[in-house]
């Protein structure tokens, strides 16, 4: 009986509450929604009720994912959540009239919003928000929360590629309200905590910063927010990718020299060094902007490998002649003979084998004549004309004489000779092969090496200036 009574009791009271005007909660937003925009101005203006008054956007930016960073163009294609707040004078109640709805969402078309854009925007549209829902609250605090994908210039600095480290700068500002009229502040909120990871770009931080400049067009000053997202490049595919491909493609030049001369592949081992050296540049040009300011360290290296790859060829060009005399061939040089047997067999390691050249070489050097030691003009005083023109003459027949003999040596077809003179040429020929394998390897070794520590150093350094130059800043 008590249950039954309770219920009636119920039953009344909400007859007696629609009857005396109560309403609904859904009802009371839609009077809401009526009585706000109703008395919304047709065509917004800026929100507030005294012109003097600037309006004051908190802008943040929360990057999402790092879409696509072309180098070559110079472009950043960045995902990102914006967040813009600001307070409009016409969009108040009091709660307690509305069913104590204290928020309130609207389409952003319906009121007014700031003109905020990108500047530095390469899309084909002056894209300035997305239709999406503001929300507002009672005290008339509005919240724009807008989902975009950026698309902005971003200046690359390749000097240091692979192992750079690139800021691309993202400043939002309104293109027609000045200092005076809006105000911009950043919001503290802006962090990249939801940044997903990148493959091959890593977010170390984003600085942000108001500033004010003036424009040509005015003489007021804009405000603007900039973000600066500081990327660093994940090196390790380009070291593994192209760098260490490069440095084997460069050690079968020294694969060339070890071989045989009488094998045949050594030009085609150079040749195809050279080729695969133009072809990771190609790869490597692929990811520079087309600048003519710098000329990054990675190029210059292949430069490098792709001269001494040239220098090997013509070394190549040079044994091979060497290695191959025909059947009737000229004595070597004696500077050549001075210089493979006693200098470049130390560095070939050949010292042992080539004794007996080195030996020959000795007992073959001619002995200077007392003649050709005194020259005529330093003759004792009292030496008569007659025996000055007699050792004149005598030493003219000694010259004679081994000009004669040194003809003779060189159309000296005897086989003995010849095979002789064949076997020294193609010493000469092995020796200066093993000792330019032992330097170009390690002049390859000395500069891959010192490449990757200079590069290590020279990017920690300008890594400290930046940062030591935003302290100061």
């Amino acid at each position: 009986m008590g249950t039954q009574t309770f219920l009636k009791v119920l039953c009344i009271c909400g007859i007696l509450f629609h009857r005396i005007g109560f309403v609904t909660s859904s009802d009371a937003g839609v009077d809401l929604v009526e009585a706000l925009l109703g008395k919304y101005p047709k065509y917004p203006v800026r929100p507030v009720k005294n012109e003097s008054t600037a309006v004051v956007v908190r802008h943040r930016m929360t990057p999402i994912q790092l879409i696509d960073m072309d180098e070559k163009n110079q472009v950043i294609t960045l995902k990102s959540w914006l967040g813009q707040t600001w307070t409009d004078e016409y969009l108040t109640w009091d709660p307690t009239s509305f069913g104590n709805i204290r928020q309130l969402q609207v389409p952003i078309s319906e009121i007014w919003q700031p003109d905020t854009v990108l500047y530095g925007s390469v899309t084909a549209e002056f894209q300035r928000h997305f239709e999406t829902d503001a929300i507002i609250d009672f005290n008339g605090t509005v919240t724009a929360l807008q989902p975009m994908v950026l698309e902005a210039t971003c200046s690359i600095d390749a000097t240091l590629f692979p192992f750079d480290e690139q800021r691309c700068n993202f400043k939002f500002a309104s293109w027609s309200y000045h200092l005076g009229l809006i105000d911009y502040a950043a919001d503290p909120d802006s962090s990249i905590d939801r940044f997903t990871e990148n493959g091959e770009w890593k977010v170390l931080e984003m600085p942000v910063s108001r500033n004010e400049q003036k424009y040509v067009c005015c003489v007021e000053k804009f405000p603007d927010v900039t973000y600066v997202i500081h990327l660093q490049r994940r090196s390790m595919f380009y070291v593994v990718n192209i760098i260490l491909p490069s440095f084997l493609a460069c050690i079968l030049i020294s694969v060339g020299f070890y071989l045989p001369s009488d094998s045949g592949e050594r030009v085609s081992l150079c040749v195809i060094s050279i080729l695969s050296q133009f072809v990771f540049l190609t790869v490597i040009s692929d990811y520079m902007p087309p600048t003519a300011e710098v000329v990054p360290y990675l190029q210059r290296y292949f430069f490098i490998t792709i001269g001494m790859a040239v220098l090997s060829a013509f070394v190549t060009a040079w044994t091979l002649n060497m290695h191959f005399k025909g059947p009737v061939c000229t004595e070597p040089p004696e500077y050549l003979k001075s210089l493979a047997f006693f200098c470049l067999a130390r560095l070939a390691c050949t010292r042992v084998r080539i004794r007996e050249y080195r030996k020959r070489i000795k007992r073959r050097r001619p002995q200077v004549s007392r003649a050709e030691e005194i020259p005529l003009g330093q003759f004792v005083n009292g030496t008569n004309e007659k025996d000055q023109l007699r050792n004149s003459i005598d030493l003219r027949e000694i010259n004679t004489r081994d000009a004669e003999k040194q003809d003779s040596d060189f159309y000296d077809r005897d086989p003995e000779t010849q095979q002789r003179r064949l076997r020294e040429w193609r010493e000469i020929s092995r020796i200066v092969d093993r000792a330019y394998f032992v330097l170009y390897t390690m002049l390859q070794v000395g500069l891959v090496v010192s490449f990757l520590a200079f590069i290590a150093v020279k990017g920690r350094y300008a890594h400290e200036e930046e940062e030591n130059a935003d302290e100061d800043h």
